[in-house]
């Protein structure tokens, strides 16, 4: 005679139902720590800025007749008096 049929040893478990706990994230219990701050507001911008400006400083040093180094010294020209 055949043997009686089995549940698979790899049916899916009962899940317990979600906490009714608001979860907290992580953001929410700590402050951004004094170092994230600082290259967050301070390094990152100061790259994308000093990039820029550096970029201007290697144009106009290799192509003084250019229209970018023209621009640049006309309105340095307006401040300078």
């Amino acid at each position: 005679m055949a043997a009686p049929a089995r549940v698979a040893n790899n049916s899916p478990k009962r899940q317990e139902p979600p906490s009714k706990e608001v979860a907290k994230r992580e953001e929410d219990e700590a402050p951004p720590s004094r170092l994230a701050w600082f290259i967050g507001w301070v390094g990152v911008p100061g790259l994308v800025f000093g990039g820029i400006f550096g970029g201007g400083v290697l144009i106009g040093a290799h192509y003084p007749d250019g229209w970018i180094a023209w621009a640049v010294t006309g309105v340095v020209g307006l401040f300078a008096g």
